[in-house]
């Protein structure tokens, strides 16, 4: 398939995905799900099959349960994703604030800290609905559609 071809495939399931984005979220949470529990297996194969890995097998397993309730689930990807923004966010405002009372010479770097921190604690909000992560799957597949679409072929 040439590179035009995929590129205009990327923008209609982009805009696909933009018009109806609960089903482009449910999709890829499933694909995300199937993802998961494969590997889950695949590190059950390795820790049973090879020198028995104690780890490989705890990962595994956890890995396969984590799959299953995602596919089973979609919406507990939307709860991550925003539990994850929410984490993230609070430590870069934590420390940045931190390092603004230091003594290091990043006073610039702790405000903009700060400010991504804040951007983080509002993406973590929308994060919970899956909607608007289908649309930003959406505009994920249209951006790299297009990227791919006018830039140099390279091979």
């Amino acid at each position: 398939m040439s590179n035009k071809v995929a590129a205009i495939l990327s923008i209609i399931l982009g805009l696909i995905i933009i018009i109806c984005p609960l089903a482009g979220f449910v999709a890829s949470a499933w694909i995300i799900a199937l993802s998961v529990i494969f590997l889950g297996l695949y590190a059950l194969i390795v820790g049973c099959l090879g020198e028995t890995n104690f780890v490989n097998i705890i990962l595994g397993i956890l890995f396969v349960i984590f799959g299953i309730i995602l596919f089973f689930n979609p919406a507990f990807l939307a709860f991550m994703t925003a539990f994850i923004n929410y984490f993230l966010g609070i430590l870069l405002i934590v420390l940045s604030i931190i390092n603004l009372f230091t003594k290091g010479d990043g006073k610039y770097a702790s405000i903009i800290g700060i400010i991504f921190g804040i951007i983080a604690l509002i993406i973590g909000y929308l994060s919970f609905s899956p909607s608007f992560l289908g649309v930003v799957i959406g505009v994920w597949f249209l951006i790299a559609g297009i990227t791919k679409l006018v830039a140099p072929n390279v091979e």
